[in-house]
């Protein structure tokens, strides 16, 4: 330690006794917690609190609750045991439930759930996973499509405090990653935004340590978990193809980070033609996509026309929710000229931000899924905001960024632990 007056000895004060240490100074909590492990720890934490006050709540101690298996796609007579209907259309973790009870069974019905539409088929990381951890025993599934979850958010505050550290932040400004309202709708419902956000920002995090076959198998593990995480592989590959014609780089290793994930996903869109009979990604396009700029109009002008101005109700809810998002994308797009990420990160949050303008209006319209599915634009733009200069206007503004996403937290917890 530096001397100064506040370590200065006293005139007059005994020379310390041979032998004899002085006590050394303690280290502040700031430095105790400026670590990863930390960071991960808390996000951990707290996805557990959130997952033991719903079950005892809401799910009245039956973890199975947390799928919503609905009675429109089930068959309750087939149904593994002990599995509870609700008396509405279910939610998507019924048909992740589906798969994980066997990967491999393509049939439009098995084990009691229907399948709505081919698309789920490819979205088979995160069942595959939950199988595995649950070797294969069906009365494992429902607590392990939790546990991965759990998991997955924990990381998300580990992978969180990296980008930090990367900007020169203190590593609890990482936990602005998982505290993402959508990631608390994933949790209730058995959804697999957590996995697929953990395999895409640690995919982001390999590409720029150099590491591209670590970078392939996570971004090829996330393009299986939910397909759009081929949007950030995209930015690698134009910003790769682009380097290349330029002369800058030349073809090798590090074009595995979007080769390998780009050929994964064809290969199981064709495992998945010839199990089925149609092409997941191209049957349900005109499902999931429209006109551009078109849905999230038709979502504000729909919303409003039904706000209520007497109580805060849902659709109070979805205003706050998308006033926070519009609120990091204008200061991430702000940010784009100064921020000190990788252009590939940079060109990924576009091509995020391309790709919700073109989804359809029951996405953005949805007042019970609390934007889960606008995930990586929110991701991008944290990231993004956690690359600029340390003394930049925008780095001074992001404790208040992250203080304007508590409200939404407080609420769709609320929500979550007192309705399905």
């Amino acid at each position: 330690m530096p001397d100064g007056p506040e370590f200065a000895k006293p005139a007059g004060a005994p020379a310390p006794v041979s032998g004899e240490t002085s006590p050394r100074p303690s280290r502040s909590v700031a430095s105790r917690t400026d670590r990863p492990a930390v960071a991960g720890l808390i996000a951990l934490l707290a996805a557990l609190a959130f997952t033991l006050a719903r079950w005892l709540t809401w799910a009245h101690g039956h973890i199975s609750r947390f799928i919503l298996v609905g009675r429109h796609f089930a068959t309750p007579a087939q149904l593994p045991r002990g599995m509870p209907v609700a008396r509405t259309y279910g939610y998507d973790g019924q048909f992740f439930y589906r798969l994980a009870l066997n990967p491999f069974d393509f049939h439009h019905t098995a084990y009691g759930i229907t399948m709505d539409r081919p698309y789920r088929y490819m979205r088979i990381g995160y069942p595959m996973l939950t199988w595995l951890v649950s070797l294969g025993q069906h009365f494992l599934v429902p607590v392990m499509l939790v546990a991965v979850n759990i998991a997955a958010i924990g990381a998300l505050g580990y992978l969180g405090a990296l980008f930090a550290a990367a900007g020169g932040r203190h590593a609890l400004a990482g936990l602005l990653l998982p505290a993402y309202f959508g990631l608390i709708t994933s949790l209730a419902r058995d959804t697999a935004e957590p996995l697929a956000a953990v395999c895409l920002l640690a995919g982001l995090l390999a590409v720029r340590g150099r590491r591209p076959v670590l970078a392939a198998a996570l971004l090829a593990y996330g393009a299986l978990t939910r397909e759009t995480v081929l949007a950030a592989v995209a930015a690698i590959a134009i910003m790769r193809v682009v380097g290349i014609l330029r002369g800058q780089a030349r073809p090798g290793r590090d074009d595995l980070a979007w080769a390998v994930p780009a050929v994964a996903f064809a290969a199981w869109e064709v495992v998945v033609k010839a199990a089925t009979g149609s092409i997941p990604l191209l049957a349900d396009g005109g499902r999931n996509a429209g006109a551009p700029f078109i849905a999230p109009l038709e979502a504000l002008k729909h919303n409003l026309i039904h706000a209520n101005t007497h109580q805060f109700d849902q659709y109070d809810v979805w205003f706050l929710e998308m006033a926070i998002l519009a609120v990091f994308v204008i200061a991430a797009l702000l940010a784009l000229p100064s921020t000190n990420v990788p252009v590939h990160e940079r060109l990924a949050f576009v091509l995020y931000l391309v790709e919700i303008c073109v989804v359809t209006p029951s996405t953005w319209g949805s007042l019970d899924a609390d934007l889960r599915s606008f995930i990586e634009v929110y991701l991008l733009a944290a990231i993004i905001l956690l690359g600029m200069p340390r003394r930049s206007l925008g780095a001074r503004l992001l404790p208040w960024l992250a203080a304007f996403t508590v409200p939404a937290l407080i609420v769709v917890t609320q929500r979550r632990l007192a309705g399905s």
